[in-house]
């Protein structure tokens, strides 16, 4: 179909790239085919005035609708990894200005620990809810709500005057992460099908390490820029034009979605497992600065009755078909099963080792902000480039691949060990780089195809549900990790006579063998996952 304009000039409609002609185009896609151009024009070389309409053909406009369609899918896809990543980064950001907190507050041991734990405490207990939330009311009207909490309770973290003060606005934000987070899993588990959600998956994973490591090394570099002399305020500051503009453009992008049949909460199964972690994370928290009472060891006792009986009671309601908190029913599935403690695990491991590492850099030897950050970013490096080549490997190696992650996990531990020992308190940092690095190659590749495999033939209406178990893990591992092993390096700290160099050196160097047992332990539980299986998924995930 061609057209003359004012000066004659002839245009082909479906190739032209003038403004009209596009939006000729348009007009033919918006109006299913009907018509496509619904004004008069002069045919070339002729005087006589056409009045003809014509039609789009079908298979052009169904090939536009699918680019355009494709095109919304992968903008979905970023809004919502926005979220992941600013959740993630939160988690992590904080760590590397746990010395400059303690400076200008006057925080204390525990007040430090809260300081990171507080946000994965909350981030934990309310992640199944919050992907409940989303199943019954719309999960991106939930997501939009939990980027509105978060932000706003960034600024206030900015603002904390105290450290209780910082440890509530703490406590906000991984309120907010916890109704944000699990809508990501669950959009892109509706959004997309075969191998492209595969490869959306691969690249929240990506994301959701990438979240982890970037935020040591931009906390870091803020830190050590000291933006208009606020010291560690930016760390949180930052995410406010980040989720401004995450609230716009997912006002715009975004489809309201819900599962089919509108689950209903389950209260007495949030309570349990609420007073579980609570019993849990508080003791590791704070039981060494209050010495251990009696009562603090009583809770913690506590904690593992409580799982039982919280366990107990959503396998009651799953048989009852009564919308548990849980459905027990996700664990049927071998590949979910064994992959729970694997994500726990793996977040333990890592979170645990950044927690003490940064104490050890900055405290300890002296590091800057900066250069302590620097030292993820040689992690990232690693784990970016496993993320990137491990979807690649899957297909050849299945689970095998894991096995291989672990591996390299415990090497890269054992590595940094034997660096640290023979250097002592003159470590710099490119002698760290070649274990970071493999300890990076490690988390990368156990990371990106494990999301896949846990996911992997869990119903489209028990999405939410399960990226709730899934997310929840992760918090767990998280907090379990900086708890458990900043009482170990803490309580080793707190043997030497005096807070030297040598005596963090000492510290780090008796941390990193408890820090290896998870790695090893992750490589066993692979072991249960058959490779049989391993092929079902990936047959499940390229489909």
């Amino acid at each position: 179909m061609e057209w003359l304009d004012k000066k004659g000039l002839g245009h082909h409609t479906p190739s032209c790239p003038c403004l009209r002609c596009h939006l000729f185009r348009l007009i033919g896609l918006v109006s299913a085919g009907r018509l496509a151009e619904a004004e008069s024009r002069f045919e070339p070389r002729s005087a006589s005035l056409s009045t003809r309409l014509e039609l789009p053909q079908p298979q052009r406009v169904a090939e536009t609708a699918e680019a355009l369609a494709l095109r919304r899918r992968w903008l979905i896809l970023g809004v919502v990894l926005v979220g992941s990543f600013m959740a993630i980064l939160d988690v992590f950001i904080v760590t590397q200005g746990l010395p400059s907190i303690k400076t200008t507050l006057g925080a204390g041991v525990s007040d430090l620990e809260l300081v990171v734990s507080a946000y994965s405490l909350v981030y934990a207990v309310f992640l199944i809810t919050g992907g409940r939330l989303g199943d019954i009311l719309d999960r991106k009207r939930i997501f939009l709500f939990g980027m509105t909490v978060f932000t706003v309770a960034s600024a206030l973290a900015g603002y904390a005057p105290s450290a209780p003060f910082l440890i509530g606005a703490r406590a906000l934000q991984g309120l907010g992460a916890a109704l944000m987070y699990p809508q990501v899993l669950s959009i892109i588990q509706v959004t997309f099908k075969g191998s492209e959600r595969a490869l959306a998956l691969g690249l929240f994973a990506a994301i959701s390490g990438i979240g982890a490591i970037t935020g040591n090394m931009v906390g870091g570099l803020l830190i050590q820029l000291n933006l208009a002399g606020l010291a560690w305020r930016p760390i949180f500051l930052v995410n406010l034009p980040i989720g401004i503009f995450g609230v716009i453009a997912g006002h715009l992008v975004l489809r309201p979605s819900r599962a089919e049949r509108a689950p209903k909460l389950d209260l007495p199964g949030v309570g349990l497992i609420s007073l579980f972690l609570v019993s849990l994370i508080l003791p590791l928290a704070e039981g060494q600065q209050l010495g251990w009472p009696a009562w603090i060891i009583l809770l913690l006792i506590a904690s593992l009755p409580l799982l039982g009986v919280f366990i107990l009671y959503e396998r009651k309601r799953t048989d009852e078909g009564a919308d548990p908190l849980i459905d027990m029913d996700l664990f049927k599935h071998r590949s979910f099963t064994v992959g729970m403690p694997l994500v726990i695990l793996i977040y333990l491991t890592t979170s645990g080792f950044f927690f003490s590492f940064v104490l050890f850099l900055q405290s300890g030897l002296g590091f800057s902000p900066l250069n302590s950050g620097l030292s993820f970013a040689v992690i990232n490096t690693g784990f970016i480039a496993a993320s990137l080549l491990g979807p690649r490997l899957i297909p050849r190696l299945g689970n095998r691949i894991l096995s291989f992650a672990y591996a390299l996990q415990a090497v890269g531990l054992v590595w940094t060990l034997f660096t640290v020992t023979s250097s002592g308190t003159g470590l710099t940092l490119s002698e760290l780089a070649a274990p970071l690095v493999i300890f990076g190659l490690g988390a990368g590749f156990a990371l990106s195809p494990l999301l896949g495999i846990i996911l992997s033939g869990v119903p489209s209406q028990d999405v939410g549900a399960a990226s709730g178990v899934v997310s929840t893990s992760m918090q767990i591992g998280n907090t379990v990790g900086i708890s458990l092993f900043g009482l170990l390096f803490y309580r080793f700290l707190s043997s030497q006579l005096s807070s030297t160099p040598a005596s963090y050196l000492d510290s780090f160097k008796l941390t990193l063998p408890f820090l290896i047992v998870p790695s090893l332990s992750s490589f066993i539980i692979v072991f249960f996952l058959s490779q049989h299986r391993a092929r079902q998924i990936i047959h499940t995930l390229e489909a």
